[in-house]
């Protein structure tokens, strides 16, 4: 007899010794016969009875005769599976007849052996029948198992049945009667071979959740990733020891990708929500930041008109002062006095530059040309031990600007950038033709030039960029900085539909970029300075309006000084009436900001009567959105605190104007 574990996927003829002699050779090339019409006919064969020896445990042969049916299983494609080999013992029946034989009685037992013979093969032929049946719906079963199934025998793992779903996972189709290291190499290389040995040697199941593992069907192609969940479970005979596994298991891989691409989809949500969110969380805090600067100006506005007008009472009373005082230590207090109501003019400026309320002498400005000559300023400003360095684009546009503004915000900057440099450093002026979308968020959609000033110096904290424009801001020690330079530039840039942007890291440099709109015109040539000309009044008769008593005072003083004859009002409504009185006046010298009618209000009222009066504003605090008015476009603008010589030659020049009009037309 044999154990099955030493018949398993050995060759029948090998499995089964016979007597090295004719007679058993002559009974093998029977069996081979049958089993060969099998495979050629798909049709089963029988052997009536054939000899076949076994092999007793003692080495010995035993004497036996069996009666074999061998019937082909096929699969649904009608292919050749397997062979039922079902073999009968005829051992007693065979020798009964041939006793018989041996004592004359042939025919009687004859027929008996015959008939009992021909009954068990029918026997057997229905009973084979039964079994085929069972095992076409078995086989039938395991191929429409929902997931993939294959057994596995002995502790070499050799496949003893696989169903159609795990050939195709596999990609092979003949791993049956091969261990699973020779049928798949590439699966004993990522190390499964070796869970297989150790659920055949410990009995206990392995369970695999959407474990990973690349088959390569062929080597000419690279191997195919795939995910499955699988289950190895030990398969035990009837003394319990472990004989073989079941594997089975179910191919997810298109679940897995689908929840891959499902999670880097939502992982992709919640980036665009993390980037949204802190987009709208800047734009929430450059709006907070924008309505700051905004109410700062406003206030800042408001304080540098007041303090204008008390500046041009204290400048111009002093200069009146200096020159009818001729004793020289006097002369040398109120030249000091002076120096210091210029220096608080200068500070007002700046303050009206950051609130956006200053007035911009604008023209078409070639930035190659004024950005060459300031390097020679630039030097002597910063000193020896820092490296100018510019890098200008070919074929910069022009842009319309105030290119004295532009020169001071260039020069706050190089002095900035040299204090955050004391032991030496490169300092780069740079500039840039820009398009949208690569400008700031806060400019319109356009063309711009973009002028930046970057240094090697010590940079600016992160949690200090948001307060750098505002006014009286400064990183620098006490008496060495008002803080009005960046906000002044932030103002300047802004007044002309421009903007700022600040780059700094701490131990990094810093870098601050303007960004100015482009324009078509072209760059507009210097005009050379006029020589100031005696001021003789000549009695020619003019009018000053303005509400302020101490302004007003001074200004027509200093008129009065030179020769005018002035008239004066303290608001627009007693100006017009002025003017009716008196049709010699021959020059209108008003404040911007009056109540009820203001400046603008009262030059229009006014040039109902007299359109040709020429007219000259004075203005602490401008709303210069309004002199773009057509009508006021050419009405020459003072600024306070204004000298005395300023105010003097601009009444001169507006007179010389209007005398020449009549030999001009």
């Amino acid at each position: 007899m044999r154990r099955r574990d030493d018949i398993i996927g050995r060759n029948i003829f090998e499995a089964f010794s016979k007597p090295a002699d004719e007679r058993a050779e002559v009974d093998i090339e029977k069996l081979r016969w049958s089993l060969e019409r099998v495979i050629e006919r798909r049709q089963p064969d029988y052997i009536p009875i054939i000899h076949y020896d076994i092999t007793l445990p003692d080495g010995r042969f035993e004497e036996r005769y069996w009666s074999v049916t061998n019937t082909p299983l096929l699969n649904e494609a009608g292919e050749l599976t397997f062979i039922l080999h079902f073999p009968v013992d005829v051992t007693e029946l065979h020798r009964l007849r041939r006793a018989n034989f041996q004592t004359g009685q042939t025919r009687g037992v004859s027929e008996m052996i015959e008939g009992e013979i021909l009954r068990r093969a029918q026997a057997v032929e229905e009973v084979n029948e039964e079994l085929r049946e069972e095992q076409k719906h078995l086989r039938s079963l395991f191929e429409q198992a929902p997931g993939f199934i294959a057994v596995l025998s002995g502790p070499d793992h050799v496949y003893e049945l696989a169903n159609r779903a795990y050939l195709q996972v596999v990609g092979r189709h003949d791993v049956v009667g091969k261990t699973v290291a020779e049928a798949l190499p590439e699966i004993a290389q990522q190390g499964y071979v070796e869970i297989l040995d150790q659920v055949y040697a410990s009995g206990q199941p392995y369970v695999g959740r959407g474990i990973r593992v690349f088959f390569q069907p062929k080597l000419s192609e690279p191997p195919t990733e795939g995910f499955y969940d699988i289950v190895f479970q030990p398969i035990f005979d009837r003394s319990g020891s472990t004989v073989g596994i079941l594997i089975q298991g179910n191919d997810i891989t298109e679940q897995k990708h689908a929840e891959d691409e499902l999670r880097d989809y939502r992982e992709h949500l919640e980036r665009l929500v993390q980037e949204r969110t802190r987009a709208l969380e800047q734009s929430e805090a450059q709006r907070r930041q924008a309505q700051r600067m905004e109410a700062i100006g406003q206030l800042t506005g408001g304080v540098a008109h007041d303090f204008n007008n008390l500046l041009a009472i204290v400048i111009g009373n002093l200069e009146l002062a200096q020159k009818r005082i001729s004793e020289p230590r006097v002369d040398h207090l109120l030249e000091n006095a002076i120096q210091a109501g210029e220096r608080g003019a200068k500070l007002v400026r700046q303050l009206l530059a950051f609130a956006r309320k200053q007035s911009l002498s604008l023209e078409s400005t070639d930035l190659p040309q004024t950005i060459r000559q300031m390097r020679d300023l630039l030097k002597r400003t910063i000193g020896p031990n820092i490296t100018i360095e510019t890098d200008l684009e070919e074929g910069l546009w022009p842009v319309v600007t105030d290119k004295v503004q532009l020169e001071t915000a260039l020069l706050n900057l190089a002095i900035n950038a040299r204090d955050a440099m004391p032991s030496g450093g490169t300092l780069i002026i740079a500039a840039r033709n820009v398009k949208s979308p690569a400008v700031p968020e806060d400019l319109a959609i356009g063309e711009y030039v973009r002028i930046s000033v970057s240094d090697t110096g010590v940079g600016i904290p992160e949690e200090l960029h948001a307060k750098v424009f505002e006014p009286f801001f400064t990183t620098k020690e006490v008496g060495k900085g008002t803080g009005l330079g960046l906000s002044q530039i932030y103002g300047f840039v802004k007044q002309q539909g421009g903007s700022v942007t600040l780059h700094s890291e701490a131990g990094r440099g810093t870098e601050i970029a303007l960004y100015l709109p482009r324009t078509q015109s072209a760059p507009q040539l210097e005009a050379s300075k006029a020589s100031l000309a005696e001021f003789h009044g000549a009695g020619t008769h003019l009018l000053v309006v303005d509400d302020d008593p101490g302004v007003r005072a001074f200004v027509v003083e200093s008129l009065r000084t030179v020769g005018y004859r002035v008239s004066h009002a303290e608001s627009g409504e007693k100006g017009l009436i002025m003017l009716r009185l008196h049709d010699d006046i021959a020059l209108i010298i008003a404040d911007f900001a009056m109540p009820n009618l203001d400046g603008l209000g009262f030059i229009q009222a006014a040039r109902k009567n007299r359109p040709d009066i020429p007219v000259i504003l004075m203005t602490g605090y401008a709303n210069v959105e309004r002199l773009t008015e057509k009508h006021l476009q050419n009405v020459p603008l003072v600024l306070k605190p204004f000298g005395l010589e300023t105010l003097l030659k601009t009444v001169q020049d507006s007179l010389c104007q209007a005398r020449s009009r009549p030999s001009q037309a």
